[in-house]
């Protein structure tokens, strides 16, 4: 399987990240790790480990809080 996601560009960034999912103004989560191949998502949400998919959120806030949204993760097809 090939990767879905840029992984030198998500590495290059500063981390950790962020990140503000869909429907949701006031609470960004921490995200703990990414699937390049699957865009699968792992963060934290109150103390417990949330699943989630890339398409699901609105930004990502990286540690110099810089804003990207998902779609600039993508690898060009």
């Amino acid at each position: 399987m090939a990767d879905l996601l840029k992984f030198d560009f998500i590495n290059s960034l500063p981390q950790p990240f962020m990140i503000r999912q869909f429907g949701e103004k006031d609470f960004m989560w921490e995200l703990i790790d990414v699937d390049v191949e699957s865009g699968l998502l792992r963060f934290w949400v109150c103390g417990k480990v949330q699943i989630g998919h890339i398409d699901d959120v609105a930004e990502f806030r990286d540690m110099d809080g810089g804003v990207h949204d998902s779609e600039s993760f993508y690898v060009e097809t």
